[in-house]
């Protein structure tokens, strides 16, 4: 988690930041805020009707990141929750990455969380080809980030834990606004030109 910080940090400080979020909560504090004059009674059949109406999120997603790689759900973790953004090729991110000279044409941030938690995040680029993505995965592991390289396709995981602490650091330092994964992808957009994946 330290590394990644430290990464991101250095990444932010040059205008390249390793994807990261901030945003509000959204769903069941929404419901809570309209209003105080509902019955205990109608409140607690809301409740009921909120759990009843919960989607189980399907763990078969499947993004098709080149010709020859598709990314698909880990078959380890336990999850609620998945947030997927992107940057396209002219979002800040991948144009501050250009300008510091290591190139990309698409970033894609997972992150998986299980009752507003985290559990595993994975931040992966493509890149024209294998020297650049050869180049870039040299910067981030100077920075002490594990890699994994596969063609032109680089990727990095980090465990949920690792990201909690993250995002209960950047909430202490006042760059998002609570401690939830939510806050975390809305910084990373809002700070990387990033959008959500459609």
């Amino acid at each position: 988690m330290k590394n990644k910080f430290i990464s991101i940090i250095i990444c932010m400080t040059l205008g390249a930041a390793v994807l990261t979020g901030c945003g509000g909560s959204g769903g069941k504090d929404d419901a809570s805020k309209e209003g105080t004059s509902k019955t205990e009674s109608s409140k607690e059949e809301d409740s009921a009707a909120e759990e009843e109406g919960k989607e189980e999120i399907a763990k078969d997603f499947t993004i098709q990141m080149t010709d020859s790689y598709t990314f698909t759900d880990p078959q380890d973790l336990d999850f609620d929750r998945r947030f997927v953004i992107v940057g396209e090729e002219g979002c800040k991110l991948l144009t501050d990455m250009g300008n510091m000279g290591y190139q990309a044409s698409k970033m894609y941030e997972i992150m998986y969380a299980k009752d507003g938690v985290p559990v595993g995040d994975y931040q992966y680029f493509i890149t024209p080809d294998e020297e650049s993505a050869a180049s870039l995965s040299e910067f981030y592991k100077s920075q002490g980030q594990n890699i994994t390289v596969e063609g032109n396709v680089l990727y990095a995981y980090t465990e949920g834990e690792a990201v909690e602490a993250m995002i209960v650091t950047f909430a202490s330092t006042g760059a998002i606004p609570e401690e939830t994964p939510e806050a975390y992808i809305e910084m990373m957009k809002s700070l990387n030109g990033l959008m959500d994946y459609e």
